[in-house]
This record gives C-alpha cells, sequence and structure tokens, in this order.
C-alpha cells in the first residue's frame, strides 16, 4: 500500500558514524565504539526519507561534533559539548585528550554543523511543512533529568521544552500543549504491544526537555518543534548480539516500529495548519 508524504520536517541528527578523513588517524574508537556514543541505528530506525516532506540526517558520527549543541558548548568546560573529549563511558576520543585542535573544531563546524542547521532553517520555511520533529535515541537505564542520579528511562519521551505536563516552565514552549498531549496519547495507544511493566510509557520534558536543536529552531519560526526520545531496549538486540549494521531480522523489526510511528504521525499533523501550527492543532 502506498503511503502519503507527510507535512513533517524528520531531523535525525545523531545517527551517522563516518568520522572525516582528515582526523581520522587521530581517532583512538572502533565502529563499535563509534556506534554505541550516538543514537544507536536511528538512521535505519527513522528512515522516513520518501515519507515526509522535509528529511535531514548527520551522517558524520555524533562523537565528531554534535548538532544538538549550540556553538559555545565546548571543552574544556563541558568535554560532551559540540566536539567531544571523552565518550559516554568518560574514555578518551582523541589521541590527544584535550581533543580536536582550534583549527580541526572550526573545520567541522564550519564544514557539517553549519550546513545541517541550515538545512533545518529552510526546510522548516517548506509551505507544506506542519511540524518539525527531532529524533534520538535514549539508553534505557542513565541519568535523570537534574542529571544526579541514575534511572531506567520511560519508553518514549517528547518534549517541547516546558513541564512535566507540557506547560509553559522558564521559556517559550516549541510546540503547543495539545500537540504533545496528543503525541503522548498517540504513542500509548498505537505502541500498546510494547508496554513494559516496570517502565513508565511516555513522558514529557523528563529526563530530556529537548536540546538546542529544538529550542534554537524552535524560537525562529512559526514551525512547531517537537523533540522525540526512544528508549533503545524498544528495538534494539542484547549488546552481546549488537552488529554495526542491522541484519535481515532487525531490518524487518525496525520497519515495523518504523510503520507505527509513521501511523503516529499521521493521525498527529491532523488539522495542523502550517502557518500558525505552534498556536493550534
Amino acid at each position: 500500500m502506498l503511503k502519503e508524504k507527510l507535512p513533517i520536517l524528520i531531523s535525525v541528527p545523531h545517527g551517522g558514524q563516518d568520522i572525516p578523513d582528515e582526523i581520522q588517524t587521530t581517532c583512538l574508537l572502533n565502529e563499535m565504539d563509534i556506534l554505541l556514543d550516538g543514537d544507536t541505528w536511528t538512521k535505519e530506525l527513522f528512515a522516513f526519507e520518501d515519507l515526509v516532506e522535509e528529511f535531514h540526517q548527520m551522517d558524520v558520527a555524533r562523537i565528531v561534533i554534535d548538532m544538538n549543541r549550540s556553538l559555545t558548548d565546548l571543552p574544556p568546560e563541558n568535554p560532551d559539548g559540540i566536539v567531544k573529549t571523552l565518550t559516554v563511558d568518560g574514555g578518551n576520543v582523541w589521541d590527544s585528550p584535550s581533543g580536536l585542535n582550534e583549527l580541526e573544531r572550526k573545520i567541522v563546524i564550519e564544514k557539517h554543523y553549519m550546513p545541517y542547521h541550515q538545512k533545518l532553517i529552510e526546510g522548516a520555511k517548506n509551505p507544506n511543512v506542519k511540524l518539525a520533529i527531532d529524533c534520538h535515541s535514549m539508553l534505557d537505564y542513565g541519568p535523570s533529568g537534574n542529571g544526579e542520579e541514575w534511572q531506567h528511562r520511560p519508553l518514549f519521551c517528547i518534549s517541547n521544552r516546558g513541564t512535566k505536563m507540557a506547560e509553559m516552565d522558564a521559556e517559550p514552549l516549541t510546540a503547543p500543549v495539545e500537540m504533545v498531549i496528543r503525541f503522548k496519547e498517540l504513542l500509548e495507544t498505537k505502541f500498546q504491544k510494547y508496554a513494559v511493566n516496570d517502565r513508565d510509557f511516555v513522558t514529557l520534558n523528563d529526563p530530556f526537555k529537548g536540546g538546542h536543536v529544538t529550542r534554537y529552531h524552535g524560537n525562529i519560526g512559526d514551525t512547531p518543534w517537537i523533540q522525540l526520545e526512544i528508549n533503545r531496549m524498544l528495538y534494539l538486540p542484547e549488546t552481546p548480539l549488537l552488529t554495526v549494521e542491522p541484519d535481515d531480522l532487525q531490518r524487518v523489526k525496525l520497519e515495523e516500529f518504523r510503520n507505527i510511528l509513521y501511523d503516529v504521525f499521521s493521525e498527529l499533523v491532523k488539522g495542523v495548519h502550517p502557518i500558525h501550527g505552534k498556536e493550534a492543532l
């Protein structure tokens, strides 16, 4: 059955695994390290290239350049900033503990980071786009929203920079409350068979409130922006069985998951008007 193209912009900033040639020899990580330090298999999970109005993904690995960090978020103040010096497990990324030098940082920012964000700016101006979704995955067990304690995470987290009820907090919302609540209801309904007894199903703005992509782009235009985080336990095999690329069986499972996501997205954008999407459904 031929699927209709949805009036949505999809951003997949952390699914890439490429290390640019000019800095490849200085990277200490192998393919599996790089895979696990990004949003594992999200290029396959969110493969909506032909099914949405605008589709943008980053092929360069998150460990090299992070689209979801601001230009001022740099090491050594933050080793997990726009360019990384440490992996999520605390290991060195580069052969120099201080990471990429100033020229290397400038090159990767100008060559990869700036063009990606410009594409998002232009894509959100597409008059056919009603909603933008920044798509991620999250570890099942990780730091809480306040970062002080570790906990099992929900199956899904959706964010509009607001409170746990999706209402305005300390800054403007990037998508209206009604839209976020509707998104939550659709995920809970469509993915019911994936429910796990000891996990929250869908949380709002906790443990993630939406990163730089959502905050920045959600405040420079009329298009609503929502960050979507999917728990990796829902679609990844156990770590000993994990491979750099999904095998045929895993691709079938990812397609099934993606088809349900398509249904969620399709229902979500019904009734949303492109010009004033932030104001009303």
